[in-house]
């Protein structure tokens, strides 16, 4: 909220400024670019009106950079703080600007990024690069730079061998189709009994781990009393009934954990993250890098599905996702995930890649 009143207040302060200097029919397009490290920094424009020359002045502060382009009745303001830097391949992040539409009756509209269009967003080669913000005939340009990746990763899973070398989404590519070769589903009902074996607690073969409280209860299935199925990415979400009969995305046992029946239902399908409240959920810290593997594999395993930083999802959505990343870090792969993912393998023929190589995590959405 902060950062987005600075926004506002430069803005403001822009727009004031702009349109002063605005009084006849046509302005000329000028571009402005304002920027500041420690103090506070003037600069001066000079915005052609007809036959006549007018200056402006645009002062700013703390370390936002506003780039202006006007015509007679409106301008395009966009504002980022600090340096736009990407590693290769990875996709612009829409967040890092604040576009806005200044009108010359003084209205400031806040552009969603589905209404201005970005070009010149190339990822594949290191370097700076000049990207364009446009928005119905108006345009300006923000400077970006693009970052080598580490790509040396030894991969010396034969399953995953095709992806050596590979990066962002020419990797998450890659390994949609390696997840998806051979892959067979089990259905719903087939979980009653295998989630007795992929989370088996390793102290008692009889007993299994609940995600979410990590207690260990009888294995056995007793109709889901004791404990339930748990989709991580919520059922409800994945948009496909849980029949028992059925083999569909609420059936991969990569996505289902057993839990405690309170547990799940006060869960819900909240989207994950640091804290818990009405749209959001925080697990214990033994298992983020758990849930956060495993959602990230199942955006990987269905074309459909994917894993966005919203704490209101839609159908086919899930979240957080700048969150999950950062627990793929906090919380590493242990024995009790690799022992899941070789089950699981056993009974529908595919792995989940970011328990096998948590790098590649890295090397798609960078660190």
């Amino acid at each position: 909220m902060k950062g987005l009143l600075k926004k506002l207040v430069f803005f403001g302060l822009a727009a004031i400024i702009l349109f002063a200097a605005v009084g006849c029919d046509t302005v000329t397009t000028t571009t402005t670019t304002t920027s500041q490290s420690t103090s506070d920094t003037t600069t001066t424009t000079t915005v052609t009106i007809s036959s006549d020359t007018t200056t402006t002045t645009t002062t700013t502060t703390s370390t936002t950079t506003i780039v202006t382009t006007s015509n007679a009745n409106e301008s395009l303001v966009v504002s980022y703080d600090g340096d736009l830097v990407f590693n290769r391949y990875q996709p612009f992040d829409t967040s890092l600007i604040t576009v806005a539409l200044h009108k010359s009756s003084g209205a400031v509209i806040i552009l969603d990024s589905t209404a201005y269009t970005l070009s010149g967003y190339t990822n594949s080669v290191a370097g700076n690069i000049t990207v364009t913000v446009s928005f119905l005939g108006l345009e300006t340009t923000i400077p970006v730079t693009i970052l080598d990746v580490d790509t040396n990763l030894d991969i010396t899973m034969t399953y995953y061998l095709s992806a050596q070398g590979m990066t962002g989404t020419v990797l998450f590519d890659e390994l949609h189709d390696i997840i998806n070769t051979g892959f067979a589903g089990v259905d719903y009902g087939t979980a009653r009994t295998a989630l007795a074996v992929t989370d088996r607690d390793p102290a008692n073969t009889s007993k299994l781990i609940l995600v979410y409280l990590g207690t260990s209860v009888s294995g056995t299935w007793d109709d889901g009393i004791t404990w339930n199925r748990e989709h991580v990415f919520p059922q409800s979400l994945l948009g496909e009934a849980a029949e028992n009969s059925t083999v569909n995305m609420a059936s991969d046992l990569q996505n289902l954990k057993p839990s405690d029946p309170v547990v799940n239902s006060s869960r819900g399908n909240k989207i994950f993250n640091d804290y818990t409240d009405a749209d959001c959920f925080e697990p214990r810290d033994e298992v983020k890098g758990d849930i956060a593997r495993i959602l990230l594999y199942m955006m990987t395993m269905y074309s459909v599905l994917e894993v966005i930083d919203d704490t209101t999802p839609g159908v086919h959505q899930m979240g957080y996702l700048s969150v999950l990343l950062a627990w793929n870090d906090l919380d590493p792969v242990d024995d009790f995930e690799r022992h899941r993912n070789d089950v699981i393998q056993s009974y529908q023929h595919n792995r989940n890649p970011y328990i096998d190589y948590p790098e590649f995590v890295d090397l798609i959405w960078g660190n």
